[in-house]
């Protein structure tokens, strides 16, 4: 092991001379020196490495701790700056943090010393090398060197080591040997899906979400309108198709669409997991499989088990495509295990831009029939009833109120009564969105919301009546009532 002096041996010599009261060099005539010289003390030496290997030469880094330990070899590969690229043995073939096993190599090469605590150790217990904490065996073609690791010492941010076989006790950083205590989990990587670094991630094409909680699928789509057009009425990029149609909030549903792209574990639980530790983590039946499918043909699949305490936070036990390496990520980051529709949705029931329309039918019970077309633009849109020409601002206003139509209530499987009180059919220009609406009379003055035949929302029957009404005075040019 190289060595560097860091103490000067001092030595001090001291010419006595007896009588006549002064200090002179007395040399006799055949040479002999009469002057007396005092014995050097003992010199203390502090070497500047406890370990102090090439990178080059090392062959294999063993480590034993209480977690197991791992073995770390050379790949044969080097770096552009020349280092040795090193491997973790059994998770070669898994995605592996080169980051955290060049720490490995780097303080496995070149360990520094900040003390020597005794350089003849009698009692290791004091220190935790009796039973250390970590057993490091580093080897060389030419030699092995095994370092013991034990406690902490009191001295803030300082650990006791010592070389096998040797009598010295070191103090060394605690930062620089806790990679020893590592599991070879600790060396893969926990990044599960890059997140873009320009913030331009790629839209999802459909999320769907199975749970064992619920006896439906919530299933997302992208806003095809939105994504050709670049705009809608909605700022959302997404649509929920099932179990219900829905609008969302664009707010309340960019975790749910976009939560895939930069999500993150924060730990590996197990490499390679056998049946028995993936039927413990509940991923033989998971609770929750959230499947993204992106338009470039890429899919990807997570599936979420047990929850798991780990310290104070709250995790899930995760399987991510097929990785085989079981995953604790933090329930934050995972809102689809307790994801419900009514979270996301938005209240909007239509959410087509007024120029956008086509065709609009309105069919009312009892009632009148009118069916409003359009064609153009933003900026030259032109408006008929029934075949007629009207004023499109006119139709512009009375849409404005259809716009406010809001799902106050969230509602599944809830079956419609006799015959919708109103029947509306929307269709857009380029033919892209049939959508229809129905309403029907329910309990407490309320009216049940059917959209594309699905059961969605309730509303006050309030906003139905209204919509007869101002749907009467379209001819009129009295003012649309807008509150209710």
């Amino acid at each position: 092991m190289k060595k560097n002096i860091k103490a000067v041996i001092a030595c001090g010599a001291v010419l006595v001379v007896a009588g006549g009261g002064y200090t002179a060099l007395m040399l006799t005539e055949d040479g002999n020196n009469n002057s007396s010289v005092s014995t050097a003390d003992t010199p203390i030496v502090i070497p500047e490495k406890i370990i102090d290997f090439e990178k080059t030469d090392i062959t294999s880094i063993k480590v034993t701790n209480a977690n197991g330990g791992y073995e770390s070899t050379p790949t044969g590969e080097t770096s552009e700056d020349g280092t040795p690229v090193f491997t973790v043995k059994g998770i070669e073939d898994l995605n592996i943090n080169h980051t955290n096993v060049l720490a490995l190599l780097n303080n496995s090469s070149s360990l520094g010393c900040d003390s020597i605590v005794t350089e003849n150790a009698d009692d290791l217990d004091k220190f935790g090398l009796a039973s250390p904490q970590a057993e490091v065996t580093v080897s060389t073609a030419s030699e092995t060197k095994k370092l013991l690791v034990g406690n902490e010492s009191p001295e803030s941010g300082e650990t006791y080591c010592m070389i096998d076989g040797e009598k010295s006790v070191y103090l060394t950083a605690t930062a620089a040997v806790s990679v020893f205590m590592n599991t070879k989990e600790n060396f893969l990587n926990l990044s599960l899906i890059e997140a873009a670094s320009d913030g331009k991630n790629p839209t999802p094409e459909k999320i769907t979400i199975s749970r064992t909680d619920l006896d439906y699928d919530i299933v997302l789509e992208e806003d095809v309108v939105t994504a050709e057009s670049g705009t809608s009425g909605t700022l959302a990029t997404h649509l929920m198709t099932s179990p219900v149609f829905s609008y969302l909030d664009v707010e309340k549903s960019q975790d749910a669409t976009q939560g895939f792209f930069g999500l993150s574990a924060y730990t590996a639980l197990y490499a390679h997991p056998d049946d028995a530790q993936i039927k413990a983590s509940g991923l033989d039946e998971p609770m929750c499989t959230v499947s993204m499918k992106i338009k470039n043909g890429e899919s990807y699949t997570l599936k979420i088990g047990e929850q798991i305490k780990i310290g104070e936070g709250n995790f899930y036990a995760v399987l991510f495509n097929d990785v085989d390496v079981i995953y604790a990520i933090s329930a934050e980051d995972l809102c689809w295990a307790t994801l419900m529709p009514g979270d996301i949705t938005s209240r909007m029931i239509f959410g087509t831009y007024v120029w956008d329309i086509g065709m609009l039918e309105i069919d009312v019970n009892g009632g009148e029939k009118v069916t409003f077309t359009g064609k153009g633009d933003e900026d030259n849109y032109e408006a008929a009833k029934n075949g007629e020409k009207c004023d499109p601002e006119r139709f512009r206003g009375f849409y404005k109120f259809l716009l406010k139509t809001s799902g106050e209530d969230f509602v599944i499987d809830e079956k419609p009564q006799g015959e919708p009180t109103v029947s509306i059919t929307l269709e857009t220009q380029d033919k892209q969105t049939l959508q229809t609406v129905k309403f029907y009379k329910a309990d407490g003055k309320k009216s049940l919301i059917v959209v594309n035949d699905v059961p969605c929302f309730k509303c006050r029957t309030a906003y139905v009546d209204l919509l007869i009404e101002n749907l009467s005075k379209f001819d009129s040019g009295e003012e649309f009532v807008m509150n209710w």
